[in-house]
């Protein structure tokens, strides 16, 4: 079932998403943010690999920026995508897009025209935003009317603090 979760996790790859992503069909995808704008490849910027993440199989995409159209890629055939992490993706924009609020605001568009569309389970990691914070918050806010369900995992055992997990 298509379904938009949002989980407020600490530091590493979260287990719980994975039991959420592994909870729609065994298969998943998974969008990682954090590689360096260096890395990217020329094709795209994106590298598609099965990857380990907390102990499951991905078939995953290093996107720094256009992570909408990664997770619309994946969501294509995935039951589930998982995206870590929408506080890191901040930083990303603002790198990128540091006088462009344009840009910036197309990119957060895309992600939630993916929301928007459901087409497989969406989990999205979100950590403390440090330096861009003030754009976490307000990408955040955004995509909060599109959010059927908030997780908070920071004290151990999840705590649901709005909304209802899909069954």
């Amino acid at each position: 079932m298509a379904s938009n979760i949002l989980v407020h996790a600490p530091a590493g790859a979260v287990a719980y998403a994975v039991e959420l992503a592994r909870a729609a069909g065994s298969d998943l995808g998974l969008v990682l943010t954090a590689i360096d704008f260096a890395q990217e490849k020329v094709s795209g910027g994106r590298v598609e690999e099965d990857r380990s993440y907390a102990g499951t199989t991905f078939q995953t995409f290093d996107e720094p920026i256009f992570i909408g159209s990664a997770i619309a890629q994946l969501a294509g055939h995935a039951d589930a995508v998982v995206v870590d992490s929408i506080e890191d993706w901040s930083v990303r924009l603002q790198r990128r897009f540091p006088d462009d609020p344009v840009e910036l605001e197309a990119e957060v568009s895309s992600l939630t025209s993916v929301m928007k569309a459901g087409m497989s389970r969406l989990i999205l990691i979100v950590r403390d935003a440090g330096p861009a914070q003030a754009l976490a918050k307000k990408i955040l806010a955004t995509l909060d009317p599109f959010t059927q369900c908030v997780v908070d995992v920071r004290g151990g055992a999840p705590k649901i603090v709005r909304g209802a997990l899909p069954r």
